[in-house]
């Protein structure tokens, strides 16, 4: 932390606060920055005129107080500032941006360009001082998450049965597991995760998506639908001619809440919203691809994976065949699958179209209704995999203890 002292103070001078730094373009929001500086015991000059302009001026790639307030009031560009400003910044550092807009769709403007909060002038102590401290509480959220376990469900192919793996995979967790689990199912206008187990849509997931700033614990309640005592679903149906407004950084809150009350966080992710989030892959402890044995499960399987090596994902990648079985014939042999993929394949789902069917009309997981079935039994090591269960270990009874489960007569003593 000293190099990054010593190379902010040549930038700001020697009372520099590496925690903050404000740019702003008029007197009263000075004020305010510094009236915020000294209750946080910050130096005045942590305050400085000139907003984005001089901030992208200021700033050097590498160079960046953790916290940057930049005012937009007077910027030709402020879309293409913003995202200059936040190049310049990195990904561990964090802008709010100050506008004159007073206007929900300006918010949600700037929190997709990556600013983390928007402040609308005229700025006051209490505003900015709250913007301030709630990044200081998002990121004990974020850390609050990481102590779980995140992981994203996709399929590479359409109708692979991602959606029926990670829907028996939460039910899993929560059933047999115990562990507490939510469910996150991402495909807003046709998910079926709900559909799968019986249970209605939530009626706020939508509104949490679109307004992270909102996002507590009891406005989460209102989106969840419980399956049981430690399974939490959150998936909806919107009208198709409706876009849901779905940022990174929306999702990113959800989950950090989420986190808070289940250990394991499941989220079905439909492929077509894999150019979106990257940052919900490149966080996960594991991504699970799901794809059928053809060619065209190859290519995609390696494109996937080329795309998430340069994320430089934090977890692992599972990769998990589907459908596969006497009903369904594989395009290619599974010895040609893995040579095309250069890796083995983890995990091999077997087809079961009867007990599928069956799940399907009553509502219920695999385990359910077919527990000691081999879709099943693959179903439950891939989901102990993933959230590190290990099944206890059943104490024998003094009865067992003795060879062939019989006891042994007692003698008396001889004569």
């Amino acid at each position: 932390m000293s190099n990054a002292a010593s190379n902010l103070s040549t930038l700001f001078g020697n009372q520099v606060v590496e925690d903050y730094m404000g740019f702003v373009d008029d007197e009263h929001s000075l004020g305010v920055s510094r009236e915020v500086c000294s209750s946080m015991d910050w130096s005045a000059d942590a305050s400085q005129d000139g907003g984005i302009a001089e901030a992208l001026n200021r700033i050097e790639p590498g160079q960046s107080p953790k916290v940057v307030l930049a005012d937009i009031s007077k910027s030709i560009d402020p879309d293409g500032d913003i995202t200059r400003l936040i190049r310049k910044m990195g990904p561990n550092n964090t802008l709010i941006v100050v506008g004159t807009s007073n206007d929900v769709g300006e918010f949600r403007k700037m929190i997709a360009l990556g600013a983390k909060d928007y402040l609308v002038k005229p700025l006051t102590a209490e505003v900015l001082k709250d913007a301030v401290e709630n990044l200081d509480r998002h990121a004990m959220e974020l850390q609050a998450a990481q102590s779980g376990r995140l992981t994203v469900i996709v399929g590479v192919r359409g109708g692979v049965g991602a959606t029926t793996i990670a829907t028996n995979m939460a039910w899993i967790m929560a059933n047999e597991e115990k562990l507490g689990t939510a469910l996150i199912d991402l495909d807003l206008h046709f998910g079926t995760t709900t559909l799968s187990l019986d249970i209605e849509t939530g009626g706020g997931f939508r509104e949490a998506l679109e307004n992270p700033h909102r996002l507590d614990k009891l406005f989460l309640d209102s989106a969840i639908v419980k399956d049981g005592e430690r399974l939490a679903v959150l998936g909806t149906e919107e009208p198709i001619d409706e876009l849901v407004d779905m940022s990174e950084e929306s999702l990113d809150a959800l989950i950090g809440e989420v986190s808070q009350d289940y250990n394991q966080v499941l989220v079905d992710l439909p492929r077509h919203l894999l150019p979106t989030q990257g940052a919900l892959l490149a966080s996960a402890d594991t991504v699970i691809l799901v794809s059928d044995q053809s060619l065209a499960g190859i290519r995609d399987i390696n494109r996937i994976t080329q795309a998430m090596t340069s994320l430089q994902t934090k977890g692992r990648i599972l990769k998990v065949v589907s459908r596969v079985g006497s009903d369904r014939a594989a395009q290619v042999s599974k010895a040609d699958f893995e040579r095309g993929l250069n890796e083995k394949i983890e995990y091999v789902i077997p087809e079961d179209p009867k007990t599928l069917t069956v799940c399907a009309n009553a509502g219920k997981a695999v385990g359910e209704v077919a527990a000691k079935s081999n879709i099943a039994k693959v179903l439950r090591e891939l989901s102990a995999d993933v959230s590190d269960y290990e099944e206890p270990t059943k104490k024998k009874g003094l009865f067992k203890m003795v060879a062939g489960g019989k006891k042994k007569k007692e003698e008396g003593p001889k004569a």
